[in-house]
C-alpha cells in the first residue's frame, strides 16, 4: 500500500521545520490521501506525545473500522515504537461519512 509514496523527510526534520502537530497532519494527508485531518496533542508534560487524531479519506471506503485504525497506525509505525508517540486516539470516516456529519451540524 504505502510503496508508492515517495520517502519523506524523516520526522525529526519535519518537526523541526513545522512543529509536532502539522508533521503528523502532513504525514496522514499524504500516506492516506486525507481530504480533512485534525491532530490534537494532548501530552503535557509527559515525554511522549499523546495524540487524538481524526482522519477523513476515501481510502477507508468499504473498510471495517479496525482495518482504518490499522492503516492510520501504519503511518506513525516509527513514532510508536521509538517512543515519540505513546498513545493515540483515532477517529477516521470516509469523506462522505464527514460531509453527512458537517450538515447535520449546520442544520
Amino acid at each position: 500500500f504505502f510503496e508508492q509514496y515517495p520517502t519523506m523527510a524523516t520526522t525529526a526534520e519535519l518537526i523541526d521545520r513545522m512543529g509536532d502537530e502539522n508533521t503528523f497532519k502532513v504525514m496522514f494527508q499524504e500516506k492516506l490521501e486525507a481530504k480533512h485531518v485534525e491532530v490534537a496533542n494532548q501530552s503535557g508534560a509527559c515525554t511522549g506525545m499523546k495524540l487524538d487524531v481524526l482522519v477523513v479519506s476515501d481510502l477507508f471506503e468499504g473498510k471495517k473500522v479496525i482495518d482504518r485504525q490499522r492503516m492510520v497506525n501504519a503511518v506513525v509505525a516509527d513514532q510508536l515504537a521509538d517512543g515519540t508517540i505513546h498513545a493515540l486516539t483515532i477517529k477516521t470516516k470516509t469523506v462522505e461519512q464527514w460531509e453527512k456529519m458537517q450538515a447535520e451540524k449546520s442544520s
